[in-house]
């Protein structure tokens, strides 16, 4: 991508205007080497520029396939830059999922810092989000994992499904550094949530555990508890009585 022009916005946005490089390339559909069509300008926003909002004007190219046999007539350039009909950059959605993993912010905040309405940027994150959530080695090298209640929304608009399961790797690196990064939120509040999803993913965890704090709720605690005591050989018999007698409180 080529920067064209840089100004200010009003509102003090960083306006940009940028055009991509190409200019060869082939007829998806028959080969035949394309003419240009003129352009069409995408508007899109990008990740902030010293706590400034950045706008961008993407001067997209439109071909054009000379050859009369062939069906298509024009097409709008794919770039890596940021998909069709995207309002987000390609960069930005990254960013903005990466914070939700590591930082402790909200969709709302992301979306201020980008100037951009809340459903806008949530649509940009749940779409890359669920490309990540597919990759196969995601969960690769996991051993200790944290579980936890959170209430999405309060009761009094429903008596159900107000509650969601959320998980958390809380494994240590190779310095013993914490690298604590949200692995999951399921909805629903149950210990056959906690297993489902453990057997979904095909888990299978083996710790050594001196300490447990565990969340309030009885579900989590029944699932640790006949998980651990009955499957970790690394447990010593004084290690296990403490810590059922401390998951039957």
């Amino acid at each position: 991508m080529h920067v064209l022009d840089v100004a200010t916005g009003e509102d003090g946005s960083v306006l940009l205007e940028v055009e991509s490089d190409d200019v060869l390339t082939g007829c998806p559909d028959c080969g035949v080497v394309a003419i240009g069509h003129g352009r069409r300008v995408q508007l899109l926003h990008d990740a902030p520029c010293f706590g400034r909002p950045v706008r961008v004007r993407w001067r997209n190219r439109i071909w054009r396939c000379p050859e009369p046999a062939c069906a298509r007539r024009t097409w709008t350039e794919v770039q890596p830059y940021a998909t069709p009909r995207a309002k987000l950059t390609a960069r930005v959605t990254s960013w903005a999922v990466d914070a939700l993993r590591y930082d402790d912010t909200t969709v709302s905040a992301i979306a201020r810092h980008l100037g951009v309405a809340w459903d806008t940027c949530w649509s940009a994150i749940k779409a890359d989000a669920q490309t990540r959530i597919a990759e196969p080695d995601r969960l690769k090298g996991i051993k200790t994992i944290g579980v936890d209640e959170h209430i999405w929304r309060p009761s009094k608009i429903t008596s159900t499904d107000n509650a969601v399961t959320v998980m958390v790797d809380l494994t240590r690196d190779e310095h013993g550094c914490l690298q604590a990064r949200l692995l999951d939120a399921v909805q629903g509040r149950s210990e056959k949530v906690y297993a489902d999803w453990l057997t979904e993913h095909g888990l299978d965890v083996k710790v050594t555990v001196e300490h447990a704090a565990l969340d309030p709720f009885r579900g989590y605690a029944n699932k640790v508890r006949r998980t651990l005591l009955t499957g970790d050989e690394h447990l010593t018999d004084l290690q296990r009585e403490r810590l059922d007698k401390y998951l039957r409180r």
